[in-house]
């Protein structure tokens, strides 16, 4: 359950507190309000993607937290790898650079797994939900969503990737000879001039430093001993000096100990100078002027060059160009098996696809029949009485192939009714927006159960309705959130007035800036706010008409 949110610098909001509790909670407000970027907020807080565009004006970073308490807090975090808690604050920031940070109990975390915690906590269905009906490819992951068969269509994702990978390992083999051959004896060539090249990473930066110590010999080795000279060797050299001082000096500090860390920290010096001066002298007498390994080093350039440009990439990558070629080769050579055995497996593969795709259509089938009966009770409810819901199933035609895939081998497509005496067709195609709206509502009302997630959040799924209707509406969000924590955004004073947790949303100026503001609304805030929903009329006839309204609603106390 969301418990609290916190918003700072977040588009028209500069700083806002909420705090929900169970049951149904409504946002309610003017257009423009802030409302709907409540719900982006707390999107964000379930792994959504952010954009600057977002960041309040003449500020750095939008912040938003939000402070969980789930029914299975420990199942949630151990489940994405953080140490068990009995709460979950999650902490985003939005910095206007496009680098943001996120926070999971004081700990940073990844935009990855924020998403599956928030898949754990939270599922959102706005207007873009409520669209995916219009998409009947859509519709197959509602039908397995109600018939909870999430581990079956793993199962058939998995066997259908295994046919398909010895599937397409079988159209490699058995692709043209000709082809086949042309690129076996590249692939060998290949390999064999870059095993002959004797590749080393890093090799070319080497060479392209030892060449220019080389050619510059002469200058370096004089510039080496001159310097070792007037730092070590020399008559008048600077250790010597530097020897003498701290001769003194320890002389000096006999009498005053004081001197004496300067007297280490001289020491030290010298000992350095004998260092470097050591490093010169090697440097001067390993150094020479060698035409000869120019030459090579010369000729080891030159290949380095031929071979990139060959392969098209830097040097470094050279070697692992090498060992993917090297790879290619060996499954040529592995690729020697019989393909009858090959042509086997694939078929073993198919057949065990095709099992697991079986067995998902026949429960989808038995889901379908349920949800049919299911969504009809759901719809009646909601003034749709007399509608037919119906899950049509597509023809499939095993014999050539069919349309197996990783959701296996059914396409369905909910068609509707909404009058009697009509043939239920393609929903898509005669579904108005108040029905799309409702059936929307029924499908999470059934589907909410099948899953762990404690929060639904609906965003204006009121959508083209009003009266009874919207009545209707409120009340089964109101039964829904005897299980759930329910978050809805409404326009609808019938489905504010059922609110266990009502917050109001408001749209100021303040300092020549607009900012939105919220909250939580008591007894005569909530009369005013449904009396300003109702609209029309006067405002005191507004306001007693608010009133009955209220005092007419007697939600069911909480289990």
């Amino acid at each position: 359950m969301l418990r609290e949110l916190r918003i700072s610098n977040f588009a028209i909001i500069d700083q806002m507190t909420l705090s929900f509790g169970p049951g149904l909670n409504v946002l309610t407000g003017e257009t423009g309000a802030g409302k709907s970027i409540i719900t982006r907020a707390i999107g964000l807080l379930c792994g959504e993607r952010a954009s600057t565009d977002l960041i309040r004006t003449d500020t750095d970073e939008a912040e938003i937290q939000g402070l969980f308490e789930p029914t299975e807090a420990g199942a949630i975090l151990s489940a994405c790898g953080l140490p068990a808690a009995d709460e979950i604050l999650v902490r985003r920031v939005i910095g206007t650079g496009g680098k943001g940070r996120v926070y999971v109990n004081g700990d940073m975390a990844t935009a990855g797994l924020l998403v599956r915690l928030g898949e754990s906590l939270i599922h959102i269905y706005g207007q873009h939900e409520q669209s995916l009906l219009l998409r009947p490819e859509s519709h197959l992951a509602f039908l397995d969503e109600f018939g909870r068969l999430g581990s079956l269509g793993a199962k058939m994702a998995a066997a259908y990737e295994s046919y398909r990978e010895a599937r397409d390992r079988l159209d490699d083999l058995t692709k043209g000879a000709g082809e086949r051959r042309r690129r076996l004896d590249l692939l060998r060539f290949q390999v064999d001039e870059l095993r002959a090249a004797q590749l080393a990473a890093g090799e070319e930066k080497e060479l392209q430093l030892e060449r220019e110590r080389r050619r510059h010999a002469e200058k370096l080795t004089l510039v080496y001993r001159q310097s070792e000279e007037a730092l070590y060797s020399a008559d008048e050299a600077i250790a010597s000096a530097l020897g003498r001082v701290a001769s003194q000096l320890r002389d000096a500090a006999r009498i005053d100990p004081a001197l004496t860390s300067e007297v280490e920290l001289l020491e030290q010096s010298i000992a350095q100078i004998e260092e470097v001066s050591a490093a010169l002298r090697r440097s001067a007498d390993h150094l020479e002027h060698d035409p000869e390994r120019l030459e090579q080093i010369d000729d080891r350039l030159a290949l380095l060059s031929r071979l990139k440009r060959k392969y098209e990439c830097e040097a470094d990558e050279l070697v692992e160009r090498f060992a993917a070629l090297e790879e290619e080769l060996h499954r040529f050579d592995d690729a020697d098996i019989d393909l009858d055995a090959l042509r086997k497996q694939v078929a073993v593969q198919e057949e065990a696809a095709r099992t697991v795709a079986r067995e998902l259509t026949r429960k989808r089938r038995d889901a379908a029949r349920r949800l049919e009966s299911r969504m009809a009770d759901e719809l009646a409810v909601l003034g749709m009485g007399g509608a037919v819901f119906r899950v049509e199933f597509a023809e499939q035609d095993e014999a050539k192939g069919g349309v197996l895939g990783a959701s296996g081998a059914d396409i369905v497509e909910f068609h509707l009714s909404a009058n009697p005496g009509e043939a239920p067709r393609p929903l898509a195609r005669i579904a108005s927006g108040g029905e799309l709206s409702r059936i929307m509502l029924a499908l999470k009302a059934l589907t909410a159960g099948a899953g762990d997630v404690a929060t639904l959040i609906f965003d204006e799924v009121d959508s083209g309705i009003g009266g009874a209707i919207a009545e209707a509406v409120g009340k089964r969000l109101h039964a829904l959130g005897r299980s759930r924590q329910v978050l809805s955004i409404t326009h609808l004073a019938q489905i504010a007035a059922l609110a266990d947790h009502h917050l109001g949303v408001e749209k100021r100026v303040a300092k020549g800036r607009t900012v939105s503001k919220a909250q939580l609304l008591d007894r005569e805030q909530r009369v005013q706010e449904v009396a300003r929903m109702l609209g029309g009329g006067e405002k005191a006839e507004s306001e007693k008409y608010a009133r009955r309204l209220l005092a007419s609603v007697r939600p069911s106390a909480r289990p």
